[in-house]
């Protein structure tokens, strides 16, 4: 009976962490996709991405984030200082009433410092998010490549990596050619048709 309670509890964390790892709800705050690119470096820090959507008519805030895997958390944004991108420290990150706010590159996201581990490519962390009205969610973060811009959605298909792009580029210049070959066999075959019956009008 023990070993069955056992089994049970693990099974149902499981669960429950595989959800967390998709989105997480609290209030009228889901937040879903969570990821962070893969360390380049030791010493260096890191940053999670992740998109939050407001089901509420009222707008919220993110105000704070926190994870075991790094010694601080801060929010974050990039902006322009003399055609230069400099990132810089927010509060707040706003998410509006029956919006959705995207954390991404370029843009708002969590920066990790003092990180225990560098961060590996299929590794995963707790990222705890503190919203102003909706209070604290955890949700789990996936680490992707270094350098990443999207996360590893497999629900709706991997990243499509430098090679996939270099394939599909391969196959449409292919194809093209395979075109312009038709066409211009084509056009070989009617100026011959045309030679053929200007012949035999002038014989």
């Amino acid at each position: 009976m023990k070993k069955l309670t056992a089994f049970l509890a693990l099974f149902l964390l499981t669960m429950a962490t595989a959800n967390a790892a998709d989105s997480i709800t609290v209030g009228d705050i889901t937040a879903s996709k969570a990821w962070a690119r893969a360390s380049t470096g030791a010493g260096r820090p890191g940053g999670a991405f992740l998109t939050i959507a407001n089901t509420g008519t009222a707008g919220d805030q993110l105000v704070a984030a926190e994870t075991p895997a790094a010694g601080k958390a801060e929010l974050h944004t990039h902006i322009m200082d003399k055609n230069v991108m400099k990132m810089r420290q927010v509060m707040a990150i706003d998410i509006p009433g029956g919006g959705m706010t995207m954390l991404k590159p370029g843009s708002f996201h969590v920066m990790l410092f003092k990180l225990k581990n560098m961060l590996k490519e299929g590794d995963m962390f707790p990222l705890t998010l503190t919203f102003k009205k909706a209070g604290k969610a955890t949700i789990m973060v996936h680490v992707g490549k270094a350098g990443g811009m999207m996360p590893n959605d497999h629900s709706t298909g991997h990243m499509k990596s430098p090679e996939h792009m270099k394939q599909m580029e391969n196959m449409n210049n292919e194809e093209h050619m395979k075109q312009m070959e038709n066409m211009n066999n084509e056009e070989h075959m009617k100026q011959m048709k045309q030679m053929k019956q200007m012949k035999m009008k002038t014989e």
